[in-house]
């Protein structure tokens, strides 16, 4: 019985090593090939030097970085802080630009290169930031980003973008500029054949003031639109105590409207950011360390994208062309 059982145990451990020996002797299992590109690959476009006039005869001299996305671009316009210049956001529009944005970094008249005007006689005359008035500070959202709009638009019709997600980041004192442009965007009566406005979709305010120089967006951010509808990310350096008081107060007026609307967190429209600096204004946007590029791709890429279904491309060519 003992030699019995010692057979039977030999060989079921035979029976066990043969099986272990089959298994390792199985090939891997094959992987599948990963999948060609369907067709070429599109060359991000060089940065092309534009030049804008308005209708009051001021050159606007801005960048445009094209987009490999096409109809589905999220055009960005990047506006420099006072007394600050595009070339400022170069790298940072680069990195945007790859990341399948259609971004615009623009000189605001006064600024940069935009520091001339002509007038109805050919004759130029410098524009000097010293000597504008507040009243001087419209023309920069009823002349120059109408300017950068209607060249966005070209765009869009081209296919190359979708004018009806058009975004701008501003800073400091265009960031007061930017909350007066949405609003002025969103005031046009719709037409029965022709959608004039409505395209701004998203904001993002670096540093944004209550007042600047007598400029301020009291009376935007009246409108029903920025209170309860607009997508808008303000982002400030937590150790700068007027930008952290003044972001602050700006958001906090902005959260009680839409607290109500809000039914579970991806429902928010309204975004708040704070960097562990005292940076300001452009500064703050164009220092790497403080990152703001994360910030604005969640805001375009994340958040915006979503909505697009929403605003599918159209072209919005004028029965006139």
């Amino acid at each position: 019985m003992r030699l019995l059982k010692l057979s039977l145990i030999v060989a079921l451990c035979a029976l066990l090593a043969w099986d272990t020996t089959a298994v390792q002797a199985q090939p891997p299992a094959a992987q599948k090939p990963a999948p060609k590109p369907t067709g070429p690959r599109k060359e991000i476009p060089p940065p092309e030097a534009i030049s804008l006039t308005t209708k009051d005869g001021v050159v606007i001299h801005a960048t445009y970085y094209g987009s490999t996305e096409g109809k589905k671009a999220i055009p960005v316009v990047m506006l420099p802080g006072w007394e600050r210049s595009q070339n400022d956001l170069t790298g940072l529009a680069k990195i945007m630009q790859k990341e399948g944005l259609a971004v615009v970094t623009v000189d605001l008249r006064g600024h940069g290169a935009s520091k001339s005007v002509q007038g109805p006689n050919g004759q130029v005359t410098e524009i000097d930031l010293d000597r504008i008035r507040a009243s001087d500070f419209e023309t920069f959202v009823s002349q120059d980003l109408e300017a950068v709009k209607s060249f966005l638009m070209e765009e869009n019709n081209k296919g190359n973008l979708n004018i009806e997600m058009l975004t701008i980041i501003g800073c400091d004192y265009s960031a007061i500029a930017a909350l007066n442009f949405a609003a002025r965007d969103w005031s046009w009566p719709t037409l029965p054949t022709l959608k004039q406005g409505q395209d701004v979709k998203g904001l993002v305010l670096i540093s944004p003031p209550r007042t600047f120089k007598g400029f301020n967006a009291n009376q935007a951010l009246k409108m029903p639109v920025l209170q309860n509808e607009l997508s808008i990310m303000i982002i400030v350096g937590e150790a700068n105590r007027t930008d952290l008081t003044d972001g602050k107060r700006m958001f906090n007026s902005l959260e009680k409207f839409r607290q109500k609307q809000m039914e579970n967190p991806s429902d928010r429209t309204v975004f708040f950011a704070t960097k562990p600096n005292d940076l300001s204004g452009t500064a703050l946007l164009a220092d790497p360390r403080s990152n703001c590029l994360k910030d604005i791709l969640f805001f375009t890429k994340s958040h915006l994208a979503e909505l697009q279904a929403n605003d599918p491309w159209h072209d919005r060519s004028t029965p006139l062309k």
